[in-house]
């Protein structure tokens, strides 16, 4: 039998249930424009209404996994599912929040399966997300 090496021996000790904190976020027109300017959104119109790109906080998700788990080096996407539920506002802010929901290896690969919810001040969720990486140290 083969000793786990210090890699492994992190990932077993990831806890299912691991909160991942919560980031906080104002969706001003500079974080909107740059947002729109990245993605190359043509919905302009609807910016102008007042509501801003769907996606616009999945960038942070990653980073919060980055920060809950710091011996990991490198998370290769490796799945996502977005539940779009409410439309973002500009000017509001907004608050995403996370948890560790599940891990397994295979293939000789670690995964990390992640759920993170965002919601506007008032609690309402506007965004639900499922996210599958590889996990590397």
């Amino acid at each position: 039998m083969s000793t786990p090496t210090d890699s492994q021996k992190n990932f077993e000790a990831i806890a299912i249930g691991q909160d991942m904190g919560t980031f906080e976020m104002t969706l001003d027109e500079e974080t909107v424009k740059n947002r729109m300017d990245l993605v190359r959104w043509q919905a302009v119109g609807l910016v102008e209404k007042g509501l801003a790109p769907p996606g616009l906080t999945i960038s942070h998700h990653a980073r919060m996994k980055f920060a809950a788990l710091p011996e990991m080096r490198v998370s290769i996407w490796a799945k996502s599912e977005q539940e779009f539920l409410k439309p973002m506002k500009v000017g509001s802010k907004v608050f995403i929040s996370g948890k560790i929901v599940d891990k397994y290896t295979r293939r000789g690969r670690n995964y990390i399966v992640t759920e993170l919810e965002t919601t506007d001040e008032s609690g309402e969720v506007l965004l639900r997300s499922r996210e599958t990486g590889v996990y590397v140290e």
